[in-house]
């Protein structure tokens, strides 16, 4: 259950300047002390005052947040990762110019159980660790810098914590630690609530609903709740100002309201021609909530959202604003080689930068995902589906009301994300007849109107007196075709067959260095599913195709799993966010115009001795040439019998194997032999609008560094790290996919390598080492080495950026 405090106030200072207008959001990411404890000798430490833990700061490690419990290696499958309890501490500073006003201390993650402690008091304890509390911590900070916040996190299995399932039984891996933002948010004693804390079924903080949208005009809903911490009542001015995407102001409302402890109010906000979000083009408003005064704004929050609108029906599937749409999307798992679950808040963008440069419009997972993932999800036009914590198990009485906590939770804290399409009703593969109609009733309760549409299994039944069920029906894989007409349908996982789920070998589950041939056969089992899922839509197999209105395939990243050694391989991107050869299959299915779309064309071949002479392009064009070693090999359109939108194109290469092929690459061919690469150019309307060149590798020779920056700068945080690929190459500097050359990694300025065990020195694969360069709290110059033996090393510069939204702000 979430730890709830009675709200005080810090007694007042004589003598110091009246606290600030506005509201101060504090980063507490930095400056920790952790202990990770190893064995239960050392679970407790020493107790101070009071019989609350202490710790000795010297003999703790000294960390920042998002953090992981511990650094793992490449494979933590299978119940490697750490499993049991560490410790967190911290010294706070109190300005006491906060006096009279109300603290708040906001957890976005911490996983499992947490209990915190503040100045030698128990606060309480906190159960799940994807989901958001918030404590109310004003009458426990003293003026000054001496306030020892600790915390003890455990991660062991737990079946009355949802997910519940034992870890070695479970299908994803939840890693240890204080893994998302921690924050301060100093607030006068007349604020807008926060929707975690203020606790409210259907309310809290700022609440925006569109109940009218179309191209013409737009009406903005915005319930605000307001809280009142002071003894006596207060009068104020609640303004609401919202801003497009450029900046102008396009409406506002103001209301005048007496505030004796809390208060609600409904204003609406009119917008003529309106930006309207969609994934093609997501569109974004900013929207400011100022409580004034008198003549002072005593508090400011900044609600980014989108206008739109989302229609569900058994005809058509779904609509967005108007507009039919199906989307193809992924499921998502949030952790990363080495770091686990602790990903910084840019870390999370270029994940979802990732999935949608895949040419994914969706995605779905087994727990609520970061903030910051969500608010990439908005910006780039990424569907959310958001699901209870749970795969696989229901647990006991207990067990069940968290998991109801829980659903509570993801609304109250997503609701406002233009992204979020439906909430998973339901508990992942699980019997959910126990509790399903009671996550479906609470979800709607925390959402009222007809835009909130919930998820689970097609077969979940749901108790209730009317039984309906959720509002769109979900399936794992093609079970879809089987529905029984009344409703729209949502295929949440497919595209991930099986030989048995014991051995659990595939053709889809592919890891990137295998090669040309498995990577290809990815590709065809993919591609073999979407055409069934084209079927569905355009009802070719059943009547009632159209009511699929998407599909997300299980997965988009290659990711840890608990009860089985081997990671899941089955990613169109593997682990370090390398595209596989299914990642162009994804790709080609976006439109070939578009903000979100453009033209494509990728040959799914390495050109080398050992490479197929059938050569498959993946492209969005209308038509593909092949011109190998300058001569033209033919001009294709898309292959026959498939239902995609946008089929492989497939050629044949005469004596593409030839040993002249790559002669020239080692300098042993003759002056002016012809370099026999391959070319394709992708036309419409019968110009080039695309091209991609794929060279012959020779010898390795040297090293080459590329940067995985995903369109976000390294931020120094002390957290936020960069993939860095040394890439072995020849000596034109073309990849040679089969080197598995052990690279080493050094920096110097202000980023270090992530030291993970087998992490650094670490050996490449199909030709890519790669190594994670994390910043410092410094912004500033980052040189990085790369050396391998026999090979010419590689360096690269790079610089990181100020830590803006870590740093303290006043809104």
């Amino acid at each position: 259950m979430a730890m709830t405090s009675e709200t005080h106030t810090l007694a007042a200072t004589a003598g110091h300047a009246p606290a600030p207008a506005g509201r101060i959001v504090k980063s507490l990411n930095h400056n920790w002390f952790f202990k990770r404890c190893d064995d239960l000798a050392t679970d407790v430490p020493p107790a101070a005052g009071n019989g609350a833990p202490a710790f000795p700061a010297a003999q703790w490690e000294s960390v920042n947040v998002p953090h992981t419990v511990r650094l793992e290696p490449l494979n933590a499958s299978g119940g490697r990762n750490f499993q049991g309890v560490c410790w967190y501490g911290r010294f706070l500073s109190a300005d006491p110019a906060w006096a009279g006003r109300t603290v708040y201390l906001h957890f976005e993650g911490a996983m499992q159980v947490c209990d915190v402690w503040l100045n030698g008091r128990k606060l309480g304890r906190h159960h799940g660790g994807y989901t958001p509390f918030v404590l109310d911590v004003t009458d426990m900070l003293r003026p000054g810098d001496a306030n020892l916040l600790v915390l003890r996190l455990d991660n062991n299995d737990n079946p009355d914590v949802p997910p519940g399932k034992p870890q070695a039984e479970l299908d994803f891996v939840y890693f240890g630690g204080l893994y998302r933002n921690v924050r301060l948010e100093i607030v006068h004693p007349l604020h807008v609530s926060d929707p975690v804390h203020a606790n409210c079924v259907g309310g809290g903080g700022v609440f925006v609903t569109y109940p009218l949208v179309s191209p013409e005009r737009a009406e903005v809903r915005v319930r605000t709740d307001l809280r009142n911490a002071g003894v006596e009542p207060r009068s104020c001015l609640l303004r609401q100002e919202l801003f497009d995407p450029s900046g102008s102001l396009v409406a506002s409302a103001s209301d005048d309201l007496d505030v004796a402890v809390d208060a609600t109010c409904d204003q609406t906000l009119v917008v003529e021609r309106p930006a309207l979000w969609h994934p093609d083009h997501p569109h974004l408003y900013t929207l400011r909530t100022s409580v004034v005064e008198g003549c002072e704004t005593v508090d400011c929050v900044d609600t980014r959202l989108g206008i739109r609108r989302i229609e569900f029906s058994a005809a058509d599937g779904l609509a967005i604003n108007g507009a039919k749409f199906v989307s193809i999307g992924a499921n998502r798992h949030q952790d990363h080689p080495y770091v686990g679950y602790a990903l910084s808040d840019a870390a999370q963008w270029r994940d979802a930068r990732h999935l949608r440069e895949a040419g994914f419009t969706s995605f779905r997972s087994h727990y609520p995902q970061s903030p910051a993932f969500m608010d990439a999800c908005d910006a780039l036009g990424i569907l959310a589906i958001v699901a209870n914590p749970g795969w696989q198990f229901v647990g006991g009485d207990l067990f069940q009301q968290r998991a109801l906590h829980n659903a509570r939770l993801m609304v109250r804290r997503d609701r406002n994300h233009p992204s979020v399409l439906v909430w998973e009703a339901a508990l992942n593969e699980s019997d959910n007849r126990a509790l399903a109609g009671a996550l479906h009733s609470a979800i709607h309760e925390e959402y009222p109107g007809d835009q909130c549409f919930t998820a689970g299994d097609r077969n979940a039944h749901f108790a209730g007196p009317d039984d309906k069920g959720a509002d769109v029906p979900s399936a794992w894989d093609i079970d879809y075709l089987h529905n029984d007409g009344t409703k729209p349908y949502w295929v949440r996982e497919w595209g991930d067959a099986v030989d048995n789920w014991s051995d659990q070998q595939s053709a889809n589950r592919v890891a990137r260095g295998w090669g040309e041939w498995p990577m290809l056969t990815q590709t065809r089992a993919h591609l073999f599913r979407l055409d069934e899922l084209r079927d569905a839509h355009h009802g070719t197999k059943t009547d009632d195709g159209r009511r699929l209105a998407g599909a997300c395939l299980w997965a988009g990243i290659d990711c840890q799993r608990g009860y089985h050694h081997q990671p899941f391989y089955g990613g169109p991107i593997d682990a370090f966010r390398l595209p596989k050869f299914d990642f162009y299959l994804f790709q080609s299915q976006r439109p070939p115009t578009g903000p979100t779309g453009g033209p494509m064309v990728f040959i799914a071949n390495f050109a080398t001795f050992l490479s197929p002479k059938t050569v498959t392009v993946f492209s969005n064009c209308e038509q593909v040439r092949l011109v190998h070693g300058g001569r033209v090999v033919e001009v294709r359109t898309p292959d026959s019998g498939h239902r995609v939108a946008h089929p492989p194109f497939t050629f044949t290469v005469e004596q593409f194997s030839g040993e002249q092929s790559t002669m020239y690459m080692t300098g042993m061919g003759g002056p002016g032999s012809a370099p026999l690469e391959l070319l394709a150019e992708g036309l419409i309307d019968g110009a080039v609008v695309a091209s991609h060149v794929v060279r012959p590798p020779g010898v390795a020779r040297k090293l080459a560094i590329e940067v995985d920056f995903s369109g976000h700068s390294l931020v120094a945080d002390g957290v936020d790290f960069v993939r860095v690929h040394a890439r072995v190459c020849d000596q034109h500097g073309t990849l040679c996919p089969f080197a598995d050359d052990e690279v080493r990694f050094d920096t110097h300025g202000e980023g270090v390598i992530i030291h993970a065990p087998g992490a650094n020195p670490v050996r490449a694969d199909a030709g890519i080492a790669t190594a994670l360069v994390r910043a410092t709290t410094v912004p500033g110059r980052v040189h990085v080495r790369a050396e391998a033996f026999g090979l010419e090393p590689a360096e690269v510069e790079l610089d990181s950026v100020p830590d803006v939204r870590g740093a303290a702000a006043t809104g």
